[in-house]
C-alpha cells in the first residue's frame, strides 16, 4: 500500500539566498532566545528564595530596605525577558512565513501585542519604589495613606486583565509559531512540539489563582528547552547564509 503523495508532509526548507539580507535579525533572536532561556532559572528562584510581599505596606518596607529586591519581587528579570522576545518574535515571523504566512503574522502581532500588554501592567516595577521613598520621606498619615493607595492601585493592575490577556496572547502566538514549525518541520520537527507543549500549557494565566500559579512554574521546563532549541535552529539557519568564502587566486 503506498501513500498518497499529497499527504506526505516534507521539510520546508530554508532559502538561505532569501534570508541573507535577515541575518542580523536571525542572530538577535539567537541571542534573545539564549538570554531568556538563562534568566527563567534566576526568576524561579528569586520566586522561591524570597516570594512577593503580600500587601503594599510590605512592599513598602521591603524597598526601603532592598531596593534590588523590591525590583525583583516585581518581575524586574520577567521584563527584560518580554524585551527580549521582540527580535526572536520576529526572526520566527521571518522563518515560518514562507510557510505559514497567515500564521506567521498573526503570531507575530499577538506576540508584540503581549509584550506591550506585559509592560502596562508591570507599570508597579520600579512606581512602587518611588511610592516607597515618598512614604518614608513624610510623616503625615493623610500623605501616607494617599501613597498606599496609589501602591494598591500598581498592585490591582499589577494582578489583572492586563496582565491575564497578555499571557493568553502570548500562548497564542507560541502555538500560531509551533504549528507549522512542527508541520513543515521548520528549524526541526522537535523544536515545533515542543512549542506546541508550551503554548498549551500557558494557557491557563499566572494570575489564575493556585491552579495557574503551578502550570506557570511546570511551564518553565518546556520553555526553556523550547527557547534551547529555537537559539540552536536560528543559529544554524544564520550560519548558512553567509555568503561562501573566495579563495585568493
Amino acid at each position: 500500500m503506498t501513500t498518497a503523495p499529497h499527504l506526505v508532509t516534507r521539510p520546508h526548507r530554508l532559502d538561505p539566498a532569501e534570508l541573507a539580507q535577515w541575518r542580523p535579525m536571525l542572530q538577535f533572536g539567537r541571542v534573545g532566545a539564549i538570554a531568556v532561556a538563562c534568566l527563567i532559572p534566576l526568576q524561579a528562584a528569586v520566586f522561591l528564595i524570597s516570594p512577593p510581599p503580600a500587601s503594599v505596606q510590605d512592599y513598602f518596607t521591603l524597598f526601603q530596605h532592598n531596593p534590588l529586591l523590591g525590583l525583583l519581587d516585581l518581575d524586574l528579570l520577567l521584563t527584560l525577558d518580554y524585551l527580549a522576545l521582540i527580535p526572536l518574535y520576529l526572526s520566527l515571523y521571518l522563518i515560518v512565513r514562507r510557510r505559514a504566512a497567515t500564521s506567521a503574522l498573526l503570531a507575530l502581532v499577538l506576540g508584540l501585542f503581549s509584550i506591550g500588554l506585559f509592560l502596562v501592567s508591570r507599570e508597579a516595577t520600579f512606581s512602587m519604589w518611588q511610592l516607597a521613598s515618598q512614604y518614608a520621606a513624610t510623616s503625615d498619615p493623610a500623605q501616607q495613606a494617599a501613597l498606599l493607595a496609589a501602591g494598591q492601585s500598581l498592585l490591582t493592575l499589577y494582578n489583572g486583565g492586563t496582565f491575564g490577556l497578555s499571557y493568553l496572547l502570548g500562548a497564542a502566538s507560541t502555538l500560531l509559531f509551533s504549528w507549522p514549525m512542527w508541520r513543515g518541520r521548520i528549524l526541526g520537527r522537535a523544536t515545533g512540539l515542543v512549542g506546541l507543549i508550551t503554548g498549551l500549557a500557558m494557557l491557563v494565566p499566572a494570575n489564575a489563582g493556585t491552579i495557574g500559579l503551578v502550570l506557570a512554574m511546570l511551564s518553565l521546563i518546556p520553555t526553556a528547552i523550547w527557547l534551547i532549541l529555537l537559539a540552536r535552529g536560528l543559529n544554524r539557519t544564520a550560519r548558512a547564509t553567509r555568503p561562501p568564502r573566495q579563495s585568493c587566486a
